[in-house]
């Protein structure tokens, strides 16, 4: 990265950071590109050279997000069955519980759709990089269907469990989970009805 792709970088970094300061204090709705632009001491014009509109600033937002996650991801090593899941519980939950505080943010805000949406359209391109038991090796479109279904319910999780005042710990939830997961797979390979 030059001189110059590293100061776009770093001005989109305080855009960003800007705009989370002012929803601590006021509804995004109400907040300008000229306070985000004054908060991160930059002008108008660098605002848009480098985002659209705020909703852009919250998708970059989402997006860095997602890449801390997934490299996080990619650090564990393959394992097979219930250890692997049970890794990549405890990568889940406690990545997003260091990050609570903004994504209870994201929740209040009602902005919490961005994190979905970002991460369904990266975690498809990534989805053999990250290799999983329960991968389907289908076409991109069976592909697609299991990410949605997959992602859809970690993020549901994360709005339930980091929208409340007081979550539990991470270590609670993926106990929990990982029961779920248990019960599912247990239904799915009995043949009697109780």
């Amino acid at each position: 990265m030059n001189g110059k792709q590293r100061m776009v970088e770093q001005s989109k970094q305080w855009l960003c950071d800007a705009l989370i300061n002012l929803m601590t204090k006021e509804d995004f709705q109400d907040i300008s590109i000229t306070e985000i632009a004054q908060t991160a001491e930059l002008s108008r014009k660098t605002f848009y050279h480098s985002f659209k509109n705020k909703e852009a600033v919250i998708n970059y937002l989402c997006d860095q997000l997602f890449d801390q996650y997934f490299e996080q991801l990619l650090q564990q090593k393959p394992q097979v069955g219930e250890p692997m899941l049970k890794t990549t519980f405890d990568i889940f939950f406690n990545f997003w519980w260091r990050k609570r505080d903004l994504i209870q943010l994201l929740i209040r805000q009602g902005l919490f759709d961005h994190v979905n949406e970002i991460w369904q359209q990266k975690a498809i391109p990534r989805y053999q990089q990250f290799a999983a038991p329960w991968h389907v090796h289908g076409t991109p479109t069976q592909v697609n269907y299991v990410m949605a279904l997959q992602i859809g319910g970690l993020t549901n999780i994360l709005r339930v469990w980091l929208g409340q005042d007081q979550p539990e710990p991470p270590e609670q939830i993926k106990d929990l989970m990982l029961l779920a997961a248990q019960q599912l797979a247990d239904s799915l390979n009995t043949n009697q009805i109780s």
